[in-house]
């Protein structure tokens, strides 16, 4: 049975569009023009994913809901928002999307983002620590002194970034690079937001503060001890 993905928007093109290019690609589709018609599909036998547009009423809150029950929260959700849709980029991440793009998305964005979906053996896996923090990328997991917390999307990718090279100092453009999607504009106090959340998160199990503020440049990790990227 091939896996099938559900499409919700109320864009005629759009859905033709995609539909198209998911059947070419050995997926099947199911079509949806509202939240609750989404909801429903979801629950379809073979459904393993869904690309929902941020112009269907309640989309977010259709995301939540979806990952809230048990029986749907492994569906891979794609959301699509506009260019000036920074904060309903951060709602759908919050609400937990797997993956956000701005409108119009290129069929090979699209495409990559769905196709661990095709196949069982699509995951990579990596594991990033630095100090008393370890990051698990696949399973998106992250603990501090073995306490495990439970990061937001936007939160998450900004911590991976970090990870990436502990010591360096990223600036604010390049972290709102890192954890939203190309074309969405996010001012750099936006990036201050979120850089305090994810500080509150990660001080909330241990009192050290691990990441460092260069004022008027931007934020970097603190390497307490060696740094390890374990790849296959």
């Amino acid at each position: 049975m091939k896996p099938i993905i559900v499409i919700a928007s109320r864009d005629a093109d759009f859905c033709l569009f995609a539909r198209h290019i998911l059947r070419q690609t050995g997926f099947e589709t199911l079509l949806a023009t509202n939240a609750n018609e989404a909801i429903a599909a979801a629950g379809t036998v073979g459904v393993r994913g869904m690309v929902i547009d941020g112009r269907v009423a309640n989309s977010v809150s259709a995301c939540g809901s979806l990952k809230d029950d048990a029986t749907t929260a492994g569906l891979k959700i794609i959301a699509l928002v506009g260019a000036n849709s920074a904060r309903q980029y951060a709602d759908f991440m919050n609400a937990g999307a797997d993956e956000g793009f701005v409108r119009p998305v290129s069929p090979d964005h699209l495409l990559r983002a769905l196709s661990s979906l095709s196949s069982p053996t699509g995951v990579v896996h990596g594991r990033f620590s630095c100090g008393d923090i370890e990051m698990h990328v696949p399973a998106r997991r992250v603990w501090r002194r073995t306490v495990e917390l439970h990061l937001p999307r936007l939160e998450f990718a900004i911590l991976l970034h970090l990870l990436k090279e502990p010591g360096r100092v990223y600036l604010r453009h390049e972290l709102a690079s890192a954890a939203w999607p190309v074309g969405v504009f996010v001012d750099p106090k936006t990036v201050n937001v979120h850089i305090g959340r994810l500080r509150k998160a990660l001080t909330a199990v241990a009192a050290t503060d691990p990441i460092r503020t260069v004022r008027g440049v931007g934020y970097g990790l603190c390497p307490q001890t060696e740094t390890a990227y374990d790849a296959p």
